[in-house]
């Protein structure tokens, strides 16, 4: 009864119903047991009259279980009328023994009665108070000690309907302070009720506290059927909308136990473990779907702010963190690419860099002859281009991030630095297109388009490769074209990302090339593009065609 008492000074509106529903069924309850007890009483000594008290509790309970039955319980009707009803019996049956507790059990009826009734409560105490000093006379007393009762029990239901309207008013304006703060927060808050849920994993574990969670995380069916024992008793609109729901019953209820996946149940697990171990709040970030089906990070804080039972009120705070679990996500993956990216450049330069040294080392060594030093010597020079044209890919990423990255543009013959370019790789290719349009551009960065694209065709691309060149409008195209299998559709621009390898499938490469390549078209005014022509790989090449409208510019110098 204290805890319904509570429930009822503590009730918003909307939970009076559920309230008088509570009072209802458990006052039926009672008077059915009282009943059953008069009756077997009966039976056992062979007293009429215990069958005659055993009326009143039938009554009163029939009386409350029409009311159940035809769902509109009323707490209030029925504790009165259980007064009435303890009163008219008393008249018939009661005898001196038990004449106080009769009386003390009118004025406390009424008092908790008092508590149910939301209008007309001061003609409701008039009138009851009125009742319970004439209630003796009807129970055979004399005149002066029926008044003098009479009056005691008055002044008695008054005085504790006066401290419990007090204490209801003081924690309604508490409560209705509370209730527009869940209401109306602009924070996502839910109350949920995981009593059931403890009850649950109490009877499946009861091994060592301390345990508790690895338990549950090596068990995720125990989890998924505690979390179905879940429930989400109440909702404010910031969470409806929050997690898309359509109105607040679409969130009530049980949670369902296919919620618990992979993702989540180390989540509920810790939930499950902090309730069991007698924790009272706990907060963490979770992944969850919304009602919609879209995913979506959340960052939950939870207090159990249950007075008697454990976990039967949790409230529970909702954030939206999905931007910010991208973010750290991304910078994960940043650090992690920084990371393969040192890891790739020290393996790529120190390839070439092992060679430098042991050729040089074999020269300084040994006795050779000058047609010997010669050949070593032309080793030791490729290998030196080799680290060049790194360190040359690095700096262009570096002051390009930096917006630092200086042109100095000309006229430039693009046959004549493409032939340049296929010299000094040593890479066949077929079908050169002769001749190329002039550009305006930064011959040393065109030679590096050039050398990134044709190295890239060596490396990842097949053994037939091709240029072909050409004019449109005002800028000359060049193709760089292999019968490799290329890349799929969908990594068509993540290959031109920095760092990347999504084209190639080989490791240990750093992934600037076609990067460096993009950024050094864009900066001389062009365009660097990849795609399938049918069979082909294609990497195709715009910059400004030279032409009378910018000779004047040939020698101008570019910072970017």
């Amino acid at each position: 009864m204290a805890t319904r008492l509570a429930d009822t000074l503590l009730a918003a509106d909307a939970d009076m119903d559920r309230i008088h529903r509570r009072v209802v069924r458990v006052g039926a309850a009672a008077a059915w047991s009282a009943a059953a007890l008069f009756m077997v009483l009966g039976f056992l000594s062979g007293e009429s009259a215990m069958f005659v008290e055993a009326v009143g509790p039938v009554i009163a309970a029939s009386f409350m279980t029409t009311q159940i039955l035809l769902k509109r319980e009323n707490g209030g009707m029925a504790l009165f009328s259980a007064a009435l009803i303890t009163l008219v019996m008393y008249a018939v049956v009661g005898n001196e023994a038990t004449l106080v507790p009769a009386a003390v059990a009118l004025v406390l009826i009424c008092s908790i009665g008092m508590l149910l009734i939301d209008s007309h409560q001061i003609a409701t105490v008039g009138s009851i108070a009125l009742v319970l000093v004439i209630s003796p006379l009807l129970w055979g007393l004399p005149v002066t000690d029926a008044l003098t009762l009479g009056a005691v029990m008055a002044l008695g239901f008054i005085m504790a309907s006066a401290i419990f309207f007090t204490v209801r008013n003081a924690a309604a304006a508490l409560n209705v302070r509370f209730q527009t703060l869940f209401e109306s927060s602009p924070t996502a808050v839910m109350e949920e009720d995981w009593s059931e849920a403890l009850a649950y994993v109490r009877s499946e574990y009861t091994g060592r506290p301390d345990r508790i969670r690895p338990f549950l995380m090596a068990y995720p069916a125990v989890v998924a059927r505690a979390v179905g024992k879940a429930k989400i008793t109440r909702a404010n609109q910031a969470a409806i909308d929050l997690l898309e729901a359509s109105d607040a019953e679409h969130l009530l209820g049980y949670r369902d136990p296919e919620s618990v996946t992979d993702e989540t149940v180390g989540a509920f697990a810790l939930a499950l473990a902090t309730l069991y171990e007698g924790g009272k709040s706990y907060e963490q970030e979770v992944f969850a779907l919304t009602m919609e089906g879209r995913p979506i990070w959340l960052q939950t804080r939870c207090v159990d702010t249950s007075s008697n039972q454990p976990a039967t009120t949790i409230l529970v705070g909702l954030a939206d963190v999905t931007h910010m679990q991208a973010r750290q996500d991304a910078m994960a993956e940043l650090v992690r690419a920084k990371d393969e990216f040192i890891a790739k450049v020290s393996h790529e330069l120190r390839t070439p860099l092992t060679a430098v040294v042991g050729l040089t080392s074999e020269m300084a060594a040994m006795d050779l002859s000058e047609e010997e030093q010669a050949e070593l010597m032309l080793l030791v020079c490729g290998q030196a281009s080799e680290m060049s044209y790194i360190v040359d890919d690095l700096l262009v990423a570096a002051r390009a991030e930096m917006e630092t990255m200086a042109l100095d543009t000309a006229v430039v013959d693009m046959g004549v630095e493409l032939r340049k370019t296929i010299d000094g790789l040593g890479i066949t290719v077929q079908g050169v297109a002769d001749p190329i349009p002039a550009v305006v551009a930064d011959a040393s960065r065109v030679r590096q388009i050039l050398r990134n694209l044709l190295t890239n065709a060596d490396r990842y691309g097949g053994p037939n490769r091709r240029i072909t060149a050409g004019a449109a409008l005002d800028r000359a195209w060049l193709e760089v074209r292999d019968d490799g299998e290329g890349v799929d559709p969908s990594a068509a621009e993540v290959i031109f990302e920095p760092y990347s390898t999504a084209h190639s499938g080989v490791t240990g490469s750093v992934g600037l090339g076609l990067s460096v390549a993009r950024q050094l078209a864009e900066l001389m005014g062009g365009s660097l593009t990849y795609h399938r022509d049918p069979d082909e790989t294609v990497f195709r090449l715009e910059l400004p065609i030279a032409g009378a409208s910018n000779r004047a510019q040939a020698s101008v110098t570019a910072s970017v």
